[in-house]
């Protein structure tokens, strides 16, 4: 493409081909089209590399980066990011299928109101032969003026991970820490969105999200798998999950765009959920003594 297109679309796969050409189709195939298509391929041994070539051979917004060797997840998300240039930006999912009118109802959406930096995609989720199994409740529509409104809201509400499939401003997501090099990142990041503007959540075209057993996250649970999954090149046993997710959102409540008080505020709420939370924070410490001490090997998520 030899101009910079509205929205980047990063795509990052390892041994994805069962489900990866619906994928790709369902993309490629938006009523919005004005985006690039990066992907990511994490030095696949399946069909997964021969399919993204067949697809860039046909598309010219498709280019592919590949990987010398596996990466982990959490650098293969980071190098499409990297290689990003449109206003806004996606991840897609090897294993989903976005209706096709999703993109257009994205830009739409942000394009309407500035205040919004992140799209959150209406979803249902759906099995290995696409039957449809729920429909979940849209909990992260959160329009509050109040910075520390919006993050207790993310902190306290039940949701599923699927706004980095949604649509966010990628100059909102450079002002974050682009921090995603550890288990759990996309919890924060959608935190530190939350301190920045407003969550659109709302009714519209849906994301269909495959949930099969084959998956990395149904069939990763031993440690060293999830180590192997997420970054190879981790050596430590002890694994602190919610210790990390605190550490991480304190350290994002102090750097926010925000005043001093409202960064203290958040601060604060930071703490308090901590507090809700301390068994959680208790089971990570149980977590790795048992791991140091070789009596487990599973991976509590």
């Amino acid at each position: 493409m030899s101009r910079v297109p509205c929205v980047s679309i990063g795509l990052p796969v390892f041994n994805a081909g069962e489900y990866l050409s619906p994928a790709l189709d369902a993309t490629l195939g938006q009523t919005f089209g004005d985006f690039e298509l990066i992907i990511s391929d994490n030095a696949s041994t399946d069909s997964t590399l021969d399919i993204c070539e067949q697809y860039a051979r046909e598309d010219d917004r498709v280019r592919i980066i590949r990987q010398p060797h596996n990466c982990g997840v959490n650098a293969n998300h980071k190098a499409v990011f990297l290689e990003a240039t449109g206003e806004y930006f996606r991840w897609a999912s090897a294993d989903d299928v976005p209706d096709l009118n999703l993109l257009d109802h994205a830009v739409e959406t942000l394009r309407r109101d500035e205040e919004i930096v992140a799209y959150v995609p209406d979803t249902v989720n759906i099995d290995a032969d696409g039957n449809q199994v729920d429909h979940p409740a849209r909990t992260l529509n959160i329009r509050s003026h109040d910075a520390s409104v919006r993050a207790e809201a993310v902190l306290r509400n039940d949701y599923q991970i699927v706004f980095t499939q949604g649509l966010m401003r990628r100059s909102t997501l450079l002002t974050t820490s682009c921090r995603l090099d550890y288990f759990g990142w996309d919890f924060v990041l959608l935190f530190e969105l939350s301190l920045r503007g407003l969550l659109a959540n709302v009714e519209g075209p849906l994301l269909k999200r495959r949930l099969h057993q084959r998956s990395a996250a149904h069939s990763t649970r031993k440690v060293s798998e999830v180590r192997k999954w997420v970054d190879p090149s981790i050596r430590s046993r002890v694994l602190l999950p919610h210790w990390k997710w605190t550490a991480e959102r304190m350290r994002a409540s102090v750097n926010a765009p925000l005043k001093v008080t409202e960064r203290l505020q958040t601060l604060r709420l930071v703490l308090r959920h901590a507090r809700w939370t301390r068994q959680a924070l208790w089971r990570d410490i149980v977590m790795s003594a048992n791991l140091l001490r070789g009596k487990t090997d599973e991976f509590p998520f």
